[in-house]
Formats: C-alpha cells, sequence, structure tokens
C-alpha cells in the first residue's frame, strides 16, 4: 500500500454508495417489465400467491390448492414474496424484489469483504462492480428473477466471509455468523444451502488452521444448521407427508446421481459457460489474482483471502460438476468469490505499477481507475439487459399478464371468464390467473385445446398465440372483444 498516501484513505461510504447505485441500476432497470417466465420463476410466484391464500399453512407450498410435492423447495423465499405481494400486490416487479434485494446485499458483502482483505475501499467498489458485470449473477434466474438462488447466493456469501473470519482471527461469532447464514441458506434451497460445506473445511486444511476446530463454537454452529434443518423437514413431512420421499428424488442423490428431466451436460460445462459469457471478461483477472495472491506472506489478508477463495470456489465447482443433473444457475454462488479474487488480481498489479512509477494515488484517481476498468464490462452488461427487454414479448404463451391488464382497462364490465392456453406446459398463465383474480376479484377458469366445442355460448375466451386461439376460432362463431398483439377476449357464438 505505499503507493497509496494516508491522506488518500477516505471514508468508506462513499465508495459504497457508488457501488450501491452502479449495481442497483443494473439490478433493477425494468425489473418489473420482464413477464413472468415458464417453469421455476411461475411455480414460485404460484407458492407465493397460493401462502396468501392459506394463511395458516406457511409450511406447505400449495399449486393449485394442493401441496406441491414436484418443487420442493423450503419456505424463506416463499415467505419474502408473499410479504412482497401483500404489501406491493401480485406483480412482477413484487415477484422479483426479493431477488434483486438479495443480489444488493451481496454486493454489498463483496464491497466490505473487499475492502476488509484488499485492505482499501476503492478496492471493496472494484469487486462489487466485477460482480454485478458478472453474467452469472445479473441474469434472468439469479438477481432479476424470482427464483431461489439470489437468496442462497448471498447466505453462502455471508457464510463463507464469516468462516474467513473465524479461520483466520478465531472470533467465535464470527463462526455463529457462518451457522446462521447456512441455516438461512438451507432454509432458501435444501440441499444447495450446505454444498459449501466441504469448501469450508478445505479451507481449514489448506491453511493449517485445524486448531481452530478445537473450539466449540464452530461445532455448535454446525449444531445449529442441523437443527434448523432437521425442524424444518420434519415439522413440513408432518404438515404433508411424502415430502421427504420427494426431496430423496428431486434435491438429493436423485438428483446428483440421475439427469432430472435430461438436464445432463459434461463435467466441464459449468467452466466453460463462464468462459463464452459469465464471467469472460474478468477470468485473466481471476488467474493474475491466484498467482499473485498464493506469493503473499503468509498471514497477510491477500494470503488469507486467495485461500479462502480457492477451496470454497474450486470445492463447490467440483460438487456441481460431478453431479450430473446440471443446470445454469447452480454456479450462481461462485461468482461473488470469483470477483473478489479477481479484484485482488487488479489491485495487486495496480499498486506494482503505482509502486514501480512512484504514484501518489488519490482517491479520485483510484475512484476513475476502478471504474475505467469495468466501463467496457458494464456496458456489456446493460447491452444484454436491453436485447432481453427487447425480446420479452416473443413467447405468445407470456403474453397473459400484460393482456388481462389491457383487458381490464378496457373492459372492467369482464369479471368471468375462462383463461385458454396453447397445451403445453407453462405455470406462466396459471400466474397471471391467480394473480389477475387476487388484484380484482376476477373468477377465472381455465382450459386447453381439447376442450374445445364442449363451452357453451356465451362464454368469454381469453387465449394469446395462435396455437390457443386457433381450436376455438375454428370450432366457434366468436366476437373479438379486446385484442393485444397475439392474444384475444372473445365471447364464443354458436359452433361451427
Amino acid at each position: 500500500m505505499a503507493a497509496i498516501s494516508p491522506a488518500s484513505r477516505p471514508a468508506g461510504w462513499p465508495y459504497l454508495l457508488l457501488a450501491v447505485a452502479a449495481g442497483s441500476f443494473l439490478l433493477f432497470w425494468k425489473l418489473g417489465s420482464m413477464p413472468v417466465q415458464q417453469w421455476d420463476e411461475a411455480r414460485a410466484g404460484i407458492h407465493s400467491l397460493e401462502a396468501l391464500r392459506h394463511p395458516g399453512e406457511w409450511l406447505v407450498s400449495y399449486y393449485k390448492g394442493a401441496p406441491d410435492l414436484w418443487v420442493v423447495k423450503p419456505p424463506l423465499l416463499r415467505w419474502l414474496q408473499s410479504l412482497s405481494f401483500a404489501t406491493l400486490g401480485p406483480t412482477e416487479l413484487a415477484l422479483r424484489l426479493p431477488s434483486a434485494l438479495a443480489g444488493l446485499g451481496t454486493l454489498a458483502l463483496v464491497w466490505a469483504a473487499g475492502r476488509r482483505w484488499l485492505g482499501h475501499p476503492a478496492a471493496g467498489l472494484l469487486a462489487a462492480l466485477v460482480l454485478a458485470t458478472a453474467g452469472g449473477f445479473v441474469t434472468r434466474h439469479v438477481t432479476r428473477g424470482g427464483d431461489y438462488d439470489a437468496l442462497l447466493t448471498l447466505c453462502t456469501t455471508g457464510a463463507v466471509l464469516c468462516w474467513l473470519g473465524f479461520v483466520a482471527t478465531g472470533r467465535a461469532r464470527l463462526a455463529w455468523g457462518t451457522g446462521v447464514a447456512l441455516a438461512l441458506a438451507v432454509l432458501t434451497k435444501g440441499v444447495a444451502g450446505v454444498l459449501m460445506g466441504p469448501g469450508l473445511l478445505a479451507l481449514v486444511a489448506i491453511t493449517g488452521s485445524w486448531h481452530r476446530l478445537r473450539r466449540p463454537a464452530p461445532w455448535l454452529a454446525a449444531g445449529l444448521v442441523l437443527a434448523v434443518a432437521a425442524a424444518w423437514y420434519g415439522l413440513r413431512e408432518h404438515a404433508a407427508p411424502g415430502y421427504l420421499v420427494a426431496v430423496w428424488q428431486n434435491e438429493g442423490p436423485g438428483r446428483f446421481g440421475g439427469a432430472i428431466e435430461n438436464n445432463e451436460e459434461p463435467f466441464y460445462w459449468y467452466i466453460s459457460k463462464m468462459v463464452e459469457a459469465k464471467f469472460s471478461f474478468w477470468l485473466a483477472a481471476v488467474l493474475l489474482g491466484y498467482v499473485l495472491g498464493w506469493a503473499r506472506p503468509r498471514g497477510s489478508r491477500g494470503w488469507w483471502l486467495t485461500r479462502a477463495t480457492a477451496a470454497l470456489a474450486g470445492c463447490h465447482l467440483l460438487i456441481i460438476s460431478l453431479a450430473r443433473t446440471k443446470l445454469a444457475w447452480y454456479d450462481a454462488p461462485l461468482y461473488p468469490l470469483l470477483a473478489l479474487q479477481a479484484a485482488a488480481g487488479l489491485w495487486w498489479a495496480g499498486l506494482a505499477v503505482a509502486r514501480d512509477r512512484n504514484w501518489r494515488l488519490r482517491p479520485a484517481v483510484l475512484t476513475a481507475a476502478v471504474l475505467l476498468a469495468v466501463a467496457g464490462p458494464y456496458a456489456a452488461r446493460l447491452a444484454q439487459l436491453r436485447e432481453w427487454y427487447q425480446q420479452r414479448f416473443v413467447l405468445p404463451q407470456l403474453l397473459y399478464g400484460a393482456h388481462l391488464q389491457a383487458q381490464v382497462a378496457q373492459h372492467p364490465e369482464l369479471s368471468t371468464y375462462t383463461l385458454a392456453t396453447d397445451g403445453t406446459f407453462n405455470d406462466s398463465p396459471e400466474f397471471y390467473r391467480q394473480a389477475v383474480a387476487r388484484q380484482h376479484g376476477h373468477r377465472i377458469a381455465r382450459t386447453e385445446p381439447a376442450a374445445a366445442g364442449t363451452l357453451p355460448a356465451g362464454t368469454v375466451l381469453v387465449a394469446c398465440g395462435a396455437a390457443a386461439a386457433r381450436p376455438w376460432l375454428q370450432r366457434y362463431q366468436c366476437e373479438v372483444l379486446a385484442r393485444t398483439d397475439s392474444c384475444f377476449t372473445l365471447r364464443l357464438g354458436m359452433t361451427r
């Protein structure tokens, strides 16, 4: 740090505010404009809407009025989304707000870790902005979607940083922090919440810190995680039996040892995705960080940080790569760790150059250098968000929400009607059916193409896309009451 004069070490809050502001734009820009996505996001939203319909049964996830044994995630995200819906209404923004806030919390944690372990708030700013521009972090299924992985990543990042602090300093409260964070991770995504466990032990091993495990705090913290997990799974099984069998099939050995729903990829798949898009801008910086960090003096902050990110990221990557079921968002917890190591590489290299040239770096210069380093990746991430926004209405089965809101504005008298889909598996229309019913008090049935010809004349029908509308247009004389894009509100007449 000789190249940075004592006078140039400012308070950290301006850097934190800058990190939060820059990260917030990528996390929240048009967050509620994308339609609810099929499969996971829509299913999570349905669970949260149904929780409001069953206020006395917060342990069980419901789907169309029955306990859901297909998606068996624990309840923390559902509770947060239900609170968001109750506060803001059943909207896309409310669905995604817990994930975006979790992403913002993770950026703050990474900033704090960069400041602590790299020794300057500007280094924390660099680490936070590297994370904000990572394609595997600010993306639809993680921090910009109503899914589980942003909240999981916040919890695992907190656990890792607390454990690093405990192993380095021996402070018992940090071991307890690890336990609390992992317990929350388990309540977010079950088994996935403890995948960092082997990495925690690996950090102890590679730093020769076994003496830390002779203290009671880490074992009591581990007991807390086990107690929370046992309490959750026991209470949930008691509330609606059959849950543990479903968890075993879908979350445990069934997912690790088999390719669920044909999601099987080669061992190197996650690495290839990082190289292609998810962390491509920063891979060279990560490698530089490990080369420089591994050679730093034993016991220094950089020495500890490098070994922590190597142990935790390496073990987690190995576990998800060995699992036969591979999905694109399983690597989300890696990116805060890799962002810290990439920032370390750039920071240490920059300090070496400054020392060599005898530069005395001022806060304005440091801030400008950080912003310049991330400008290109930041612009690329923003361009990707704009592209997703422009293509948000390409799939007809994702258009129901926008059409139903337009229908409410054009025909407020319509309160009883039927939602017709194209018959493919897609929970997005079901989410909007339940959301509009809750928001406006409408009575909305649901039907599929096979039922064409069975509904009585006078039925009001909503269909989006040619595949959903064609069977009804072919079998009935129809009056078009409203139309938006490829969506129709029809009043069915006589059959043809």
